[in-house]
């Protein structure tokens, strides 16, 4: 094979290096381990694991249930009790968060039957790829809705008992600009997790364009009529969400061995689809960081797809990332940053998409608006202090981490 072949159909990435800890949480990528990851779980129980490394990575990543949905079935005393409970109180919460987001849907489905919404991520993959709710780590509740009844969709949400907790991007001025930045808003309701409703499936505009309403397509393996992308819009959206955060938490990689077990794709279909949008690199990414980590095999079908060199840097990028903090997912220091920026640069294949990217360092987004209010016949200033008001976050942030390490100290 040449050093070109080399490039496109692998990754160079070699995880199992983090050490045994690291290794165990990947052989964990599925709800019921396969027998290779089984034995390789039970070879790894023989050596002298660190129960709060794997806690930690458990944690940072958002996989403690499916830990433990593949721990507890090995026997007992193969993994320390104290590991296992853990990972049980985790497992636990994560199945009283599933039940309070199933219920936020299907309320808002029946307060709002005129309202066209699809389910992104979270719930639905968890429904439809991994055949138990509480396997998957739920965070926040993703809501698509078409973007004509956005506000239509916030008045029943508000009827429902939940508060938008960024209003400056709704209820000001600015609201047009903001928008265009922003594809969505937070919404709280207490004994609920919150709950993101989105305008636009991504950030860009550019790489999902909902110009035609998607046509839905319901789980018909957990029968909870949950209404979600297409399979193969939701392979390519799952691609393009976790190439725009780096692949920083295993949970979004994980979602891909599991869609691809349960899933019958037209890959065809699928991959003329991602180039038309230019997002063939992102799924061949995603794809390529799936066989590397979660040992999967890719069919010569799929691999038909693949037309991409993928630079070293990009990878080292999705490496650093994965074992930094917690808090890097928020932010990131200034020279990660940039390097995840210029990833997503090279991530795109459509000259609309990059310009966007570019533009948007430019455009002013809700941070500047609580940073400085400005009247609406002074928007436009907002453009030209876009820097100046970014390089003061940035020094805010920096003193707030420095806060928090004394903290931590005392």
């Amino acid at each position: 094979m040449t050093r070109k072949c080399h490039r496109l159909l692998e990754c160079p990435l070699n995880p199992v290096e983090e050490g045994p800890e690291f290794e165990l949480v990947l052989t964990c990528c599925r709800p019921k381990p396969t027998e290779a990851h089984y034995l390789r779980q039970q070879q790894l129980a023989a050596t002298e694991l660190d129960s709060g490394k794997v806690l930690a990575y458990a944690y940072r990543h958002d996989v403690s249930s499916l830990l433990y949905c593949n721990l507890r079935s090995h026997p007992v005393g193969t993994f320390p009790n104290e590991l296992l409970d853990k990972l049980a109180m985790r497992h636990k919460r994560n199945i009283q968060r599933a039940s309070q987001a199933l219920l936020a849907i299907h309320e808002l489905m029946l307060a709002g039957p005129g309202l066209n919404l699809l389910v992104m991520k979270g719930l639905d993959v968890a429904a439809r790829a991994y055949g138990d709710l509480a396997a998957r780590g739920i965070g926040d509740i993703d809501i698509l809705v078409n973007p004509e009844q956005l506000d239509a969709a916030l008045t029943k949400l508000k009827e429902l008992g939940w508060n938008i907790d960024e209003p400056e991007i709704l209820f000001t001025e600015t609201r047009n600009i903001l928008l265009r930045n922003q594809n969505h808003c937070l919404l709280i309701r207490k004994g609920f997790p919150h709950m993101e409703l989105h305008w636009r499936a991504t950030h860009n505009p550019f790489e999902f364009p909902m110009d035609d309403w998607p046509a839905l397509s319901v789980s018909k393996k957990s029968n909870i009529g949950i209404p979600g992308l297409a399979n193969e819009d939701l392979m390519i959206y799952l691609c393009l969400h976790g190439a725009k955060h780096g692949w920083g938490r295993l949970k979004w990689l994980f979602d891909l061995p599991n869609i691809l077990a349960t899933h019958d794709l037209d890959w065809p279909k699928l991959w003329q689809r991602a180039h038309q949008l230019g997002a063939g690199l992102a799924l061949q990414q995603g794809l390529l960081l799936a066989q590397k980590y979660c040992r999967i095999d890719l069919s010569r079908e799929i691999k038909r797809g693949f037309m991409y060199s993928i630079n070293l840097s990009q990878w080292q990028s999705i490496y650093t990332l994965q074992q930094g903090p917690e808090q890097w997912m928020e932010h990131l220091p200034v020279r990660l940053k940039l390097q995840q920026w210029i990833n997503r640069i090279l991530t795109a294949r459509k000259i609309k998409v990059l310009g966007w990217y570019c533009a948007m360092m430019f455009y002013p987004n809700v941070d500047d608006y609580r940073l400085l209010k400005l009247p609406s016949w002074l928007q436009l200033l907002y453009f030209p202090l876009r820097p100046v008001l970014w390089s003061i976050r940035q020094v805010q942030i920096r003193q707030v981490r420095k806060l928090k390490t004394g903290n931590a100290g005392q």
